[in-house]
């Protein structure tokens, strides 16, 4: 099992105090030791520590060095003995000895964190911090979950305690050495450091990687592993190495049955299978071994680093680990097995996109990763290149001499303590980028990022340039300019989206890419040698009437941070709660207006908008706002956007008369005298809501009853959702049983136009894949891949994915051949309109889509789980299901391919679901909604 959790680790910490205290007030009055330098690892005698302990002993020691000892601080007495057997002086780190040994050292070199040395000690120390790869997963302050301590609450005074602690003691490092600017940016954001503790360096662990020609470091890794595990047979070696868990276990564990088909593959592919578990990782893989001889286990207890055989290894399978970017240098190809990424992700949190990482592939089962391991490698030969180009700035192999010679000047040693002979000069140039020489901002009625970029010698000349966001993207060709030979390009950063025009590009961070054929696209561009030192500072600002965009140098590359348009007074916490402070205070004057939101604002849809349709036509002299995010989101003509936060925002929202939303309304809205609310939820339940889901606590309750008192009506697509309400929100209040207004373009609407701004080709059958969330994750849920599953559907389909508007703010826009994210696209009934197939599962869609007397298939892969844990069902799904029920992909792939032979079977539970879920919904509900409220005096 697990040794460490982030939970324990710092609670051992606080307990520590004192023995901190103590020992930072001994560093005090113990002078340091010029000659006297201590290192250690969190894993033993492993990573970066080993090349760089070798080569000070060898330059800094004995008569022709300046007689500097370096110390081995070993954690127990068989890390001792393997030191002493190398040569090296070591002693135990705990302890007496440890404690004044590094009290005394000028020098302590760690690759995790202060205990690697003597925790008590380091204080006054120059403290070169090498770290253990190129993160990929948040660290420290980057993530809630490195910020827990397990014998208290996970609060966020307990997360803000934990901060203050991770940045007093991150100033105690004096050298941080990094592979690239670009991880540069990810360790300065993660521990707090300045600019100046950090240094690019290269990585000194990858220096083996680098040394000799490929076949020099093959060979020498094939007689380590040899060493490790004995003889292997002389085909494929592929190296298992998934990362650690916060204590949990591998999910990716084989089953007896995988462990058989693995066998049996490798011994038809002529292959050896290593399983690499995390040092501090939990999982059963002795199964594996008993299986088959081809399956051999590598774990820490027989090889401490695996580094130095990774030349030896054909192909890496692993999750999240940043073992990919070593095992790149080798050229090999890496597998990517990642059956809980979504729940990894939103608890642990990464730095780029898992896709972007992945090179935009991952399995979830054994069985995927043989079928890509059966592939031609040169399919994953310009992804792998990308790991090395994007993330490695310096690929001499001499890294170790860089950190020695910078570690030498930051503890004051004398510049000429070591003679060129000894230590040859380490600088060389960094890998060669193209220059962003110039990024200017144009205003106008056309706002635009103009940009010049310079290539330096040797670079291939790139095709286009890319602003890429994870829910928007602007995409230009690159036009060299007469006489400098410079490349230009001009990214408008106002749109068409969805056949509506000057649309901002959704908020977000967006980096700029450089398009270049054959290779994947790079994000790292250089900042002009002039303007380096301001790297990662703010740079040109643009202020438009529908977006605010900041251009940023930084993380190795360029960014353009895009809001909304809000003003300076309104931007930023405290702006925000002085607006809320006079909304508060305030008194409006009665507006004959009606302020509608959908989704938090995320777009100008569902029921609010289909009675927005209907307002529009019977009632023209109402003013109509729309609450919107930014103005990226579309709204109906003749309405008015207001952008939430702005001061016109705050003003409809207390001056309108009539408030119609399809969600909560949130702890900012306070009703005046005047004000109405029409509470049209978002569909049909079949899953549980609010108090009516299992283990609701008191807290949640609460929240839920307050939000209640501020409806003063409720709309229901049918009877039945109807009683869900009066038990789940405990409503007293008056229901409206007059269907969807959002529906009625079911009837109403005409599919051509829609296909047509979708461009989905004349004939297709369009499969619409609409899932809901899941209270465990934050992107929509992809038990599919879907974009290899777009390519499996009969030909002549096409796929739509819609996640659900909760998942919006997260992941990104998928991209396939055959398949279309329309996560974006402002109307969920539009796509309904064009669908002639729905796959769901447990969405409210099932309902909606009964209206069109269409077929349905419900995909539950996750039935008992959902069922049981998350949410729950007020009926069951199986039993009722107007359509095929299936688990699998190969299940969901074969009745798709027969569903004509299928549909007349539940020709008569579509009618009877229909009979009871969408009595109302027939192309008038918005017309009716809207007649009743101003009938009842609301208008």
């Amino acid at each position: 099992m697990a040794r460490f959790t982030f939970g324990s680790g710092n609670a051992r910490k606080l307990l520590r105090l004192p023995l901190y205290a103590l020992g930072a007030l001994t560093t005090l009055i113990v002078p340091r030791d010029r000659g006297l330098w201590v290192a250690g690892s969190g894993i033993g005698i492993g990573e970066g520590a080993v090349p760089l302990v070798e080569t000070a002993r060898r330059l800094l020691g004995g008569e022709q060095g300046e007689g500097i000892r370096v110390v081995w601080l070993a954690r127990d007495d068989r890390e001792l003995a393997a030191a002493r057997e190398r040569g090296w002086e070591a002693a135990p780190r705990d302890g007496w000895r440890g404690f004044r040994l590094t009290i005394r050292a000028r020098v302590a070199i760690i690759t995790h964190g202060f205990g690697d040395v003597n925790r008590y000690a380091v204080r006054g120390a120059t403290v070169v911090q090498l770290w253990h790869g190129i993160p990929l997963k948040r660290l420290h302050l980057d993530t809630p979950a490195a910020l827990r301590v397990s014998f208290l609450p996970d609060h966020r005074l307990v997360r803000r305690l934990m901060s203050a602690a991770y940045r007093r003691s991150s100033r105690m490092i004096s050298l941080f050495p990094v592979s690239s600017a670009l991880a540069g940016d990810r360790i300065r954001s993660a521990f707090g450091l300045r600019p100046e503790q950090i240094a690019i360096t290269g990585d000194p662990r990858d220096d083996l990687l680098l040394a000799g020609s490929a076949e020099q470091r093959r060979a020498r890794a094939r007689e380590l592993l040899r060493m490790t595990v004995g003889e292997l047979p002389s085909g494929r070696v592929v190296l298992y190495a998934p990362t650690w868990r916060d204590g949990a276990p591998d999910p990716a564990v084989p089953t007896a049955a995988d462990w058989r088909t693995i066998g049996g593959w490798l011994a038809e592919s002529d292959t050896t299978l290593l399983l690499r578990t995390h040092p501090l990782g939990a999982g059963g893989y002795e199964e594996g071994p008993a299986t088959s001889e081809r399956i051999r286990m590598l774990g820490s207890d027989l090889l401490t680093d695996v580094t130095g055989i990774l030349p030896a290894v054909d192909d890496l399978v692993t999750d999240y680990s940043s073992i990919v970017y070593d095992f790149a240098l080798t050229g090999g190809r890496s597998v990517f097995l990642a059956p809980d990424l979504e729940q990894y992700a939103k608890s642990r949190g990464l730095y780029e996109s898992y896709r972007d990482f992945s090179g935009g592939r991952h399995v979830t089962t054994w069985p995927e990763v043989l079928l890509w391991l059966d592939e031609d490698p040169a399919l994953s030969a310009p992804h792998t290149a990308w790991l090395v180009g994007e993330h490695m700035d310096r690929l001499d192999g001499r890294a170790t001499e860089r950190v020695l010679a910078e570690t030498l000047r930051r503890a004051g040693y004398p510049g000429d303590t070591i003679s060129s002979k000894l230590l040859p000069a380490a600088e060389s140039p960094t890998v060669a980028r193209p220059v962003l020489v110039d990024a200017v901002f144009v205003e106008g009625d056309r706002p635009r990022l103009e940009l010049r970029i310079r290539l330096r010698d040797g670079l291939p000349t790139p095709d286009g340039i890319r602003l890429q966001g994870a829910r928007g993207r602007v995409e230009q060709t690159l036009v060299r300019e007469r006489g400098t030979g410079d490349l230009r390009a001009s990214l408008p950063l106002l749109g068409r989206r969805w056949g509506h025009d000057r649309l901002a590009l959704p908020s977000g961070r967006y980096r700029l890419l450089l398009l270049t054929a054959g290779a994947e696209p790079s994000g790292r561009i250089d900042p002009p040698p002039s303007s380096a030192e301001h790297e990662g500072r703010p740079g040109a600002v643009l202020a438009h009437p529908l977006l605010r965009a900041e251009f940023r140098s930084e993380a190795g590359g360029a960014t353009v941070n895009i809001g909304p348009p809000l003003r300076d007074d309104e931007r930023g916490p405290t702006s925000q709660r002085r607006q809320r402070e006079r909304y508060e205070r305030a008194v409006f004057p009665t507006r004959d207006a009606v302020f509608f939101e959908s989704f938090y604002g995320r777009s100008a849809s569902d029921n609010p908008a289909g009675i927005d349709r209907a307002l529009a036509r019977l009632r023209p002299d109402l003013t109509r706002y729309w609450s919107v995010i930014d103005a990226s989101v579309p709204v109906p003509v003749g309405a008015v956007r207001i952008i939430e936060g702005s001061r016109e925002w705050w003003d409809a929202r207390g001056g309108a008369r009539l408030l119609v939303v399809n969600d909560w309304l949130r702890a900012r809205w306070r009703r005046r005298p005047h004000q109405r609310v029409l509470q049209t939820w978002h569909g049909t339940m079949i899953k549980r809501l609010a108090i009516d889901r299992p283990g609701v606590g008191v807290r949640t309750r609460v929240a839920v009853l307050r939000e209640r008192n501020r409806w003063d009506m409720l709309l229901a697509q049918n009877s039945y959702a109807a009683d869900v309400f009066r038990s789940a929100y405990a409503f007293r209040r008056p229901i409206w049983l007059e269907g969807y207004p959002r529906n009625d373009v079911l009837v109403e609407g005409a599919a051509a136009p829609i296909r047509a701004r979708l461009g989905i080709p004349a004939g297709a059958r369009v499969v619409l894949y609409a899932p809901t969330w899941r209270d465990d994750r934050t992107e929509m849920v992809d038990y599919l891949d879907l974009e290899s599953f777009a390519d499996d559907l009969p030909p002549g389909d096409v796929l739509l994915v819609r996640g659900h508007s909760r998942t919006l703010p997260f992941g990104r826009d998928l991209e396939g051949s055959r398949l279309l994210d329309v996560t974006g696209y402002p109307d969920m009934a539009e796509l309904l309109v064009v669908a002639d197939v729905l796959v769901t599962d447990y969405s409210s869609v099932m309902f909606d889509f009964a209206s069109t007397e269409r077929p349905m298939v419900f995909y539950t892969p996750d039935l008992e789980h959902y069922s049981a844990e998350l949410r729950g069902f007020y009926f069951d799904l199986i039993a009722e299901a107007p359509g095929p029920v299936v688990e699998t992909r190969e299940a969901l792939l074969e009745v798709l391919a027969t569903l004509e032979l299928r549909s007349s079977v539940f020709e008569g539970a579509r009618i009877a679901w229909r009979e009871r879920f969408a009595p109302h919904d027939d192309g008038h509900a918005g017309e009716r909604v809207v007649r009743r409220l101003i009938d009842e005096g609301y208008l």
